[in-house]
């Protein structure tokens, strides 16, 4: 799109809850880009109601991208075994398989049911603690001592209840954290080096 005018569509909703248009794109040439990013594997096919005109459409096109292992959606490259550990940790990523951003019902009533999902597809077991995970807003959670153990995942929610192996819980009093509308989530280490980033 860089350097070319677009035709910006409205589906139902102006705005997010921080004023950013929601609004479906198109080329001149009527290359729809939205289409276009899912089918790359660049996007999800997300329903955010009520701005649902085309998650049908979208959620077909985001299926083929998953059959064709693109994008976000290729199947890992079989690597040799790593010893060092700054390069096992940076094999755990922000699983975009699993999240909930929109919880059912109001978000801010339900924030237990709001997470976002970490996986560890390594063969070794990763200390997380004082690691870190923000929102684009910049709201930021730190893992308290707890280690993810190899080939496991595990949900951080919003909402406060007690740790278990497989769910660590934000506590957040405030509003919900993640944007229905789209976001951003930043997983750092315990030395703030950016281990990964999942947009939607």
């Amino acid at each position: 799109m860089e350097g070319k005018k677009v035709i910006l569509e409205i589906d139902v909703s102006e705005t997010d809850r921080y004023d950013r248009l929601l609004r479906y794109v198109y080329l001149p040439d009527g290359t729809f880009v939205n289409a276009v990013l899912v089918g790359a594997g660049f996007a999800c096919a997300v329903a955010y109601p009520p701005d649902v005109k085309f998650h049908e459409y979208l959620t077909q096109i985001e299926q083929e991208a998953k059959a064709n292992s693109l994008g976000m959606w290729a199947q890992p490259i079989e690597e040799t075994p790593i010893s060092r550990s700054v390069d096992i940790a940076a094999t755990v990523f922000i699983d975009p398989a699993c999240p909930r951003f929109n919880a059912p019902g109001n978000d801010n009533d339900n924030k237990v049911e709001e997470y976002v999902c970490i996986t560890n597809p390594s063969s070794a077991a990763i200390d997380l603690s004082a690691w870190t995970i923000n929102d684009e807003y910049g709201w930021k959670y730190t893992f308290p001592a707890f280690t993810l153990d190899a080939g496991a995942s595990i949900k951080l929610r919003t909402g406060c209840a007690s740790n278990t192996p497989q769910d660590v819980y934000w506590c957040r009093d405030e509003t919900a954290i993640w944007n229905n509308g789209g976001d951003c989530a930043y997983l750092s280490d315990a030395a703030g080096v950016r281990i990964h980033e999942y947009c939607y």
